[in-house]
């Protein structure tokens, strides 16, 4: 490049001509300065002053991202998927009926209601991602504290019998000492999932924030929606795992030769080993915490957090409290971030009470194994995670905007909420005798569990272990079907009432019984398994949408904040009441309970397989009652909003526009009054025509 002495460029005057005073320069690439580095210390990946430049290369969104998918699917396997399944597992091994079992699930929802305004008002004022990584070596403390009541109580069970041992004409009492058994550990399961709680609360409230923050808005959309994807996903394994470890590993597996037990996971004093996937969850909680401790409080070049930050200074003792309530007061006033916030409640409701029993329910009511009902729940999550990473991919391919997110929820709701009707298609009832069906030569069917058929055997105390005869009919233990003698482990012949049932003698080869229930032929589960994933997959889309909703609607400084504030509504609303709810819609339909310690009731050992699938049902349909009163209100506020962003620029004048999101919401408000909006017997009515249910 030429460049004469008057500063002009030969190639930018076409009509200039080179003379003797020209100056040749030639600028190489050595000439030129070295490059510096202009991020600064604050915003480099590492620790304390070890910010090397090396490994800068992780200090990238996409790269936290994937840590942080990580973490979820680890929180999503321990805290919901292995925890869930072990529920079952738990209430046989403590004696615990549905309704006290339901307090481990509901625990983590009230630790997490504890600290989630503290965690989301202080924590997002300094560095989100190390109280994310914080949280998941507290996570680990609390998979820990889940194992300790395998480690202090040995699983007690009746001792096989032999072929030379079984004899039904001895009868042994149960002891009348007072021992309070397994309910001690209850609280024990309540603390570990109240430190679940306290682990995974910063994760989805300031994790979410801070990739809202540090990343282009549609690009973001996709991250969150990961994010909960691969918490689904994390469900999933855990439910995979959980049902092939109850299946195959017996609790006490490190205790006892497992061989040697004579029962295997079709008895009914068979118990999975529970707590061996938490081990998994401890090494994963504590590995995936320490590459997310290094990154900074705001990444490099991203100036719109660095803004956002400046908005929200580091509030001083005296003032935190008065600045607290003042943005507390002014999300409850903003009617859009409500609304959301209920439907989001309403939404939990249904899926932690039926997630927590849904183990339970599969196994009950269709008659399948342990690892058959982990592999389909954990099919089913893990189809419902595409519905969550698909509405963040929606968002990012459709452009929506506010209303369409609202669109979105509204129809996914509608849909899965049909869709729910398929869990009324249930099983027969278990033919039991002396309950479901007479003893042979009776006509009443509840005579008890006692029959003459049944000769010398004395069977008062014998515990349910329900066996099926070549008659159809289930008994309540061999000793109630009359059998005298034993071959093999499973097996029982010489039995007295399954020889009067089909008029044959005691001695013939088929007046025997075997462990389990009979095959009742039913297929319903080929009907309710798609049903129940076009459901899942409803559900879960419109998970993405709503939190991405909640955060255009507030102020950027309230973002981390008003995530928490939901927090509070779905946990009081919707995840400590769900699984209360179910258990005790599920304890109601219990035929036969456990005595517990001390004259307190057990867990259930027999349930009505009508009334199961009656109550659920009707539960589902009072959630989603709610859930589509809300959905209307979304219809209503669809139209506002469609109103209030069309009015939402005002004559543009320098210096006198208004921010979009305080015309949109005042707008709301106008309309909102203008629509007569009072209360009616606790209803919200919305001009008189589309009441909005909330309590």
């Amino acid at each position: 490049m030429s460049q004469n002495n008057n500063g002009v460029k030969a190639y930018d005057n076409a009509a200039y001509t080179a003379s003797a005073d020209d100056v040749n320069v030639i600028v190489t690439k050595d000439n030129l300065p070295p490059k510096t580095d202009t991020t600064t210390v604050e915003s480099k990946w590492g620790c304390c002053s070890f910010r090397p430049r090396c490994i800068q290369g992780l200090n990238r969104m996409s790269l936290f991202t994937l840590f942080v998918c990580i973490m979820c699917f680890l929180e999503g396997f321990a805290v919901n998927g292995v925890a869930n399944a072990a529920i079952p597992a738990i209430e046989r091994q403590f004696k615990l009926p549905s309704t006290k079992s339901a307090l481990i699930p509901s625990s983590q929802d009230i630790g997490a209601l504890v600290v989630v305004l503290f965690v989301s008002f202080i924590g997002g004022r300094y560095n989100k991602a190390s109280w994310v990584a914080s949280g998941s070596l507290i996570m680990a403390v609390g998979s820990f504290l889940f194992m300790v009541p395998h480690f202090l109580e040995k699983y007690v069970y009746p001792e096989s019998t032999t072929q030379s041992s079984y004899n039904c004409s001895i009868s042994n009492p149960p002891s009348g000492d007072c021992d309070v058994g397994g309910e001690k550990y209850l609280v024990v399961f309540m603390a570990a999932q109240i430190v679940h709680g306290f682990g995974f609360t910063p994760m989805f409230t300031l994790g979410t924030a801070y990739i809202d923050e540090n990343e282009e808005h549609s690009l973001a959309a996709v991250y969150i929606g990961l994010t909960y994807a691969l918490t689904a996903i994390g469900v999933a394994a855990g439910f995979f795992v959980g049902g092939e470890l109850s299946q195959n590993y017996f609790v006490d597996f490190d205790r006892v030769d497992q061989d040697s037990l004579g029962f295997d996971a079709t008895d009914s004093r068979w118990i999975g080993a529970w707590w061996l996937g938490f081990i998994i969850a401890i090494v994963g909680f504590i590995v995936i915490a320490i590459p997310v401790y290094g990154y900074p409080k705001y990444l490099p070049g991203k100036e719109k957090s660095t803004e956002a930050e400046s908005k929200q200074e580091k509030p001083s003792r005296g003032n935190i409290f008065k600045q607290f309530l003042v943005s507390f007061i002014d999300l409850i006033k903003n009617p859009t971030f409500m609304m959301l916030t209920l439907a989001g409640s309403t939404n939990t409701l249904i899926i932690s009470g039926v997630g927590a029993f849904s183990f339970k329910f599969l196994m009950e009511q269709y008659n399948i194994q342990f690892d058959i009902a982990g592999y389909l729940i954990g099919g089913l999550i893990l189809v419902g995670s595409v519905g969550m990473f698909g509405g963040g991919l929606l968002i990012r391919m459709c452009g929506l905007g506010i209303k369409g997110m609202l669109n979105m929820c509204f129809i996914s709701s509608f849909l899965s909420g049909v869709l729910g009707i398929a869990f009324i298609a249930g099983c027969p009832e278990v033919k039991l005798a002396g309950l479901e069906v007479p003893y042979p030569n009776k006509i009443d069917t509840f005579t008890g569990f006692t029959d003459v058929c049944q000769g010398s055997c004395q069977c008062q105390y014998e515990g349910l272990s329900l066996v099926c005869g070549k008659d159809n009919i289930v008994y309540h233990s061999p000793c109630h079907a009359g059998c005298t003698t034993q071959s093999g482990q499973m097996t029982y012949h010489n039995c007295s009432c399954v020889a009067a049932s089909l008029n044959i003698p005691t001695d013939h080869a088929n007046a025997m019984v075997s462990a389990g229930r009979c095959e009742d032929g039913c297929d319903k589960l080929y009907i309710v398994a798609p049903l129940m994933f076009i459901s899942m997959i409803c559900v879960l889309t419109s998970v993405t949408p709503n939190s991405m909703a909640v955060m255009r609607v507030v102020k950027d400084e309230q973002r981390p904040f008003a995530l928490g504030v939901q927090w509070v509504f779905i946990r009081l609303l919707g995840t400590i009441p769900g699984p209360f709810l179910v258990g005790w819609a599920i304890d109601n339909a219990c035929l036969i309970f456990l005595e517990g310690s001390c004259g307190n009731q057990g867990n259930c050992l027999l349930y009505s397989h009508d009334s199961m699938a009656l109550a659920l049902k009707s539960q589902i349909m009072t959630f989603y009652t709610h859930n589509e009163d809300i959905t209307n209100a979304f219809f209503e506020l669809n139209e506002i909003i469609t109103q209030s962003t069309q009015a939402s620029t005002p004559a543009r004048k320098i210096g006198s526009k208004r921010p979009k999101l305080q015309v949109m919401n005042e707008e709301i408000k106008d309309a909102l009054k203008k629509r007569s909006l009072h209360s009616i017997n606790g209803k919200l009515m919305v001009d008189q025509k589309r009441p909005i249910t909330y309590t």
